[in-house]
This record gives structure tokens, C-alpha cells and sequence, in this order.
């Protein structure tokens, strides 16, 4: 008998060693930079990941990231950086999970060294707004609040050279943001669609949330779920720096000629405030960060995005303009700082549409809103916003494609909408040298 438990024991110890853990979602390509990658898994229990990765496919010239340890505490997440990346070169990668080769090759073209060398390369982003992953056993009956995954090989397909997420990325329930396993279980949920794979894993992916991502309706700053919130968000969505001196998700990354500065319109919102304390969503720190970050900027066109719109003034919560001090100060700070190149992206609607700010004694601004990748559209007549371009309000599923082209001297950014299948609905092109304060 004690022979026969024995070799049960062993048998069962020998089973739970040759466990190996899965990917269940990933890789996706969170950030790339001319001499760095991050490439973001998810196992399903714990596991050691390294991301074997070689120039031009070339498999006998491989490099390993250092290894790094997924846990439960994150929904077993991680991030694995690549150092050994260099300007202009083709990279194909693979995961490892505890030792075994677990994926595909999948490839990335590292960013071109241009500076001091040649003009600034042409290149397209594509942005999103919110994204819906139905979910059996949790959808409210006869309403279908997500669909057209397709949309996501359409973007796919038109080759951008990164994708940019503008809030709502996964749309929590009640179901999900009283705990960190709801939280944690949606955000899964949303990176699961198999349309989306190829976009993850071919070009950087980039996110700010709005109040879909948050949790409850009217969280922020005093929200007991807040720290819940953020660090879900960051267990899916990475960040390529962390701002030391702010709370919150904000951050900043460059591309070519252009930089990007991705707001917070959450971890500082305050929309009730009392006789010691006013009304914000961005908060003076963020306020401040921001406007020595684009004073430090060298950048051709400085994109900011937010959660929310930035230049809309309809009187409502999901609009920096409710706040109304605090934007009246924003748009008086990037006066007075003269800020050349200035452009804004937001989320936060179930519609899109195209603000135009027309400013007396300095150039104008422009806000693209996004609607819905896969949420359901709406629309957009409980609100007045009377800088609203004619022919651009967009009430279906959509995306945007942004291309930055033409000589160092006669750069232009070209907005094209497009359909889900890949239609354009609308475009309108901005030279940069129509974006520079007066004199």
C-alpha cells in the first residue's frame, strides 16, 4: 500500500511539473522607441516569460530579454523590454513561457534615426474610441451594446505605424468595479477578441482612459476605488514613462517629428466640489506638467488626448469645458506660452465629430473626437456645441487615420475618418505652419 501511494505521489508531482502555464492574451507591441521595446503578455497562472527577438527573422542571431515573473495579483501581466533594439531595423519576436517557445514569430519595424540626417519621415497613426466586448451572462437584454470587431483588421490593413486608444478601452459594468478581480476579468475580456491580435502585436499600442474604464458614473479623485482603477488600467495598458511628479496615468511618447502627451481626466476630477475645494478634471499639477512639457518640446505638431473633449463647451460633465475655470485657464496658459503645432484628441462620445476653436490673436484649434470602435454609436443632439464643423459629426463605428507628411519646411497632419470597412467618411488636411501663434 505505502508503495502503491508512492508512485501515485510521484505520478502527481510529475503532472503538476510538466503544467505549463498558456498565453491567453498578447503579445502586444506597448511601446517602441529607436533603441527600445516593450512587448505585454498575459498567462493564465503563473509563469517566467523572455521574448526571443533577432533582426530580420534571423534565428540564428536570437536575443532574450531578461526574464520576468507573471503573478495573480495583476492577472498575471508583464512586461518584457527589449535593449537590444537599433533605428530603422526590422525585428521578428517570440514569447517564451517557462523555457518553451509559446507563439508565432510576429514583426516590428524599429522608428529611423532621421535627426540631423534627413527631413522627418512620413508615417500614420490610426485612433480609437470605445471599445465593447460582449460577454455572455452579463449583457442586458434585447440590446446589443458591442459588435463590428471586424473594424480592427480594417485598421489593421491600412498599416499604421502605431494605434492610439482615446478612452473607454474595455467599458466596466456593475459587475466589475466593486473588486480588482472584476476589474481585472473585463480588461481580459476586451483584449480577448481574435480580431485584434494582429494589431496588438505588429505596432505600439497606446491608452488613456475615460469614465468607462474608471468604474462607477461620477468617480475621481475621492473615488474609493481609484488606486483599483489605475492599476488594472496599467496591468493592460502600460505606460511608455511615468510622469514621477503626478498621480495618475499620464504620459508622453514621440514619434518621428510629433509628440504626445496623454492626459488623466480622472485621477484628479473633482465635479462636486465643496466650500474648500473648486471644480477640476485635469487639476493644476497635471495643468502645470503639461505646459513645461510642451514648452520643452521640439516636436513639428504636439498632439494632446484626453479621455474627454478638450475645445467642445457644451455645459456637460464629460467635457473639460464643465469645469470652467480650469479650462478657461488651460486654453490662457497655451496662449500666453505660444505654443506652435498645437492639435487635440479626445474620447468619451458615442458620436464623432471635429471641434474648431477660432481664436482672435492666435491660430485656431482643433479637436478630432472619436466615437466608438465597437460600442454602440449615438448620438449627439443633447448637446450645443457650437464649434462644431459642418459635415463631420460621424453616428456609426468608426476610427480615424491621422497621416504627418511633406518637407521639414511644409509639414501638414491629414485627418481621414473611416468607416468600419474601411470607407473614408470625411478628411481635412492642416499645414503646420498654419498652427503657429502671432507674433
Amino acid at each position: 500500500m505505502y508503495r502503491i501511494l508512492s508512485n501515485c505521489f510521484s505520478c502527481l508531482l510529475l503532472s503538476v511539473a510538466t503544467l505549463q502555464a498558456d498565453l491567453i492574451n498578447g503579445p502586444m507591441l506597448s511601446h517602441l522607441d529607436m533603441r527600445e521595446a516593450k512587448i505585454w503578455v498575459q498567462t493564465d497562472a503563473p509563469a517566467q516569460i523572455r521574448i526571443a527577438y533577432a533582426v530580420n527573422g534571423n534565428e540564428n542571431a536570437l536575443v532574450w530579454s531578461p526574464a520576468i515573473q507573471t503573478d495573480s495579483s495583476q492577472a498575471h501581466t508583464a512586461v518584457a523590454t527589449l535593449d537590444q533594439i537599433e533605428p530603422g531595423q526590422k525585428y521578428s519576436y517570440r514569447v517564451e513561457i517557462d523555457g518553451e517557445l509559446a507563439t508565432a514569430p510576429a514583426k516590428f519595424t524599429s522608428p529611423v534615426y532621421y535627426h540631423d540626417r534627413t527631413p522627418p519621415p512620413d508615417f500614420k497613426i490610426a485612433v480609437g474610441g470605445a471599445h465593447y466586448a460582449i460577454e455572455d451572462g452579463y449583457e442586458p437584454p434585447y440590446q446589443v451594446l458591442g459588435g463590428g470587431y471586424d473594424i480592427f483588421s480594417t485598421i489593421t490593413n491600412a498599416k499604421p505605424e502605431l494605434m492610439i486608444w482615446a478612452g473607454n478601452t474595455a467599458r466596466l459594468r456593475a459587475s466589475d468595479w466593486s473588486t480588482r478581480s472584476g476589474y481585472l476579468k473585463r480588461f481580459a475580456h476586451a483584449r480577448s477578441i481574435p480580431q485584434l491580435k494582429t494589431l496588438l502585436q505588429s505596432v505600439p499600442n497606446y491608452a488613456t482612459w475615460s469614465f468607462g474604464d474608471f468604474g462607477a458614473p461620477n468617480g475621481g479623485q475621492q473615488s474609493a476605488h481609484r488606486s483599483i482603477a489605475e492599476s488594472s488600467f496599467e496591468a493592460f495598458w502600460p505606460r511608455p514613462i511615468e510622469v514621477a511628479q503626478l498621480d495618475g496615468i499620464a504620459t508622453q511618447f514621440r514619434y518621428a517629428d510629433v509628440d504626445f502627451f496623454m492626459l488623466d481626466v480622472i485621477s484628479y476630477r473633482n465635479v462636486t466640489p465643496d466650500t474648500s475645494t473648486r471644480m477640476q478634471i485635469l487639476g493644476p499639477e497635471q495643468i502645470t506638467w503639461l505646459r513645461q512639457a510642451l514648452l520643452e518640446s521640439t516636436a513639428t505638431f504636439k498632439i494632446i488626448i484626453a479621455g474627454a473633449p478638450i475645445l467642445n463647451p457644451a455645459d456637460s460633465p464629460q467635457n473639460l469645458s464643465y469645469a470652467e475655470r480650469e479650462h478657461t485657464e488651460l486654453l490662457q496658459m497655451l496662449r500666453e506660452a505660444k505654443i506652435s503645432g498645437l492639435f487635440f484628441i479626445s474620447g468619451g462620445k458615442n458620436y464623432g465629430e471635429l471641434t474648431r476653436l477660432v481664436h482672435a490673436n492666435s491660430y485656431n484649434l482643433y479637436d478630432l473626437t472619436l466615437g466608438p470602435l465597437t460600442a454602440r454609436p449615438g448620438e449627439n443632439t443633447d448637446e450645443l456645441n457650437f464649434f462644431r464643423q459642418p459635415g463631420s459629426s460621424i453616428f456609426e463605428r468608426h476610427f480615424a487615420l491621422i497621416e504627418f507628411s511633406g518637407s521639414e519646411e511644409e509639414r501638414t497632419l491629414t485627418i481621414r475618418v473611416m468607416s468600419m470597412e474601411g470607407k473614408e467618411l470625411w478628411n481635412r488636411s492642416i499645414p503646420a505652419n498654419t498652427l503657429q501663434p502671432a507674433n
